[in-house]
């Protein structure tokens, strides 16, 4: 398994899947074809879960992200909340600059069971 690593355009957020245990998702997503982008970062996460590492950092640092790429991130999420279900530590911090953000991740964190730390990107 290799990392996976997807440069931030104007429309498409910068990701950084690593297998030594670190997810990062940051920047905007304003894609049409959300399915095209993102069945690429879900079908290496579902590798990833098989033989994760002990622990597992997730940073998702977005700034916008549009209706139907909201689903691919309760995807994702869901996805690695079950490392958390089979006993593996994961770490989600969602870093939030405005309300609307941070409330998404409240929303998030409540549907899976999950904690996440909140962390305010504009200090």
């Amino acid at each position: 398994m290799e990392n996976l690593i997807i440069p931030e355009t104007s429309r498409t957020p910068k990701v950084n899947l690593d297998t030594n245990g670190i997810v990062e998702i940051s920047g905007n997503s304003l894609i049409e074809n959300t399915e095209q982008f993102y069945k690429t970062i879900q079908n290496w996460l579902e590798d990833y879960v098989k033989n994760p590492q002990k622990e597992t950092i997730v940073t998702f640092n977005m700034n916008y992200y549009n209706t139907s790429s909201q689903m691919w991130i309760f995807q994702i999420f869901d996805t690695l909340t079950n490392l958390k279900r089979v006993g593996q530590n994961v770490i989600f911090n969602w870093y939030y600059n405005d309300i609307d953000i941070r409330e998404s991740g409240e929303d998030l964190a409540g549907l899976l069971n999950i904690d996440i730390n909140f962390i305010n990107s504009d200090k």
